[in-house]
């Protein structure tokens, strides 16, 4: 998520282990909701990919032979952490459960 948000789009890192008043203003940046707006859209409106399948095909190379639930997971992870509507970037079963049952469900 990072490596394709990074540079270009400015995203900032954050750390998992940091009091939820600095998440809750990382989240508030205007870089982290731009990317969280794109995260379902084209890189290039000529082009198929979208910024979540590029992610994906970062993690896999052969998007193909991807384990569905496996990309259910890794999208929930992106939604989750850059969704600026909760203060989540540490990611346990409790959170991200939900979500990857909403995105298996969408294959």
């Amino acid at each position: 998520m990072f490596s394709v948000f990074g540079e270009n789009h400015k995203l900032p890192p954050i750390s998992s282990n940091i009091k939820e008043s600095e998440i809750r203003k990382w989240k508030r940046t205007e870089a982290v909701r731009k990317c969280y707006d794109k995260l379902f859209k084209k890189i290039k409106s000529s082009e198929p990919e979208t910024y979540l399948s590029k992610i994906i095909g970062i993690i896999w190379k052969d998007r193909r032979n991807a384990p569905k639930m496996q990309v259910a997971y890794a999208i929930s992870i992106c939604e989750t952490i850059l969704n600026p509507e909760n203060n989540i970037v540490q990611i346990s079963e409790e959170t991200i459960k939900q979500v990857i049952i909403k995105n298996y469900v969408s294959f």
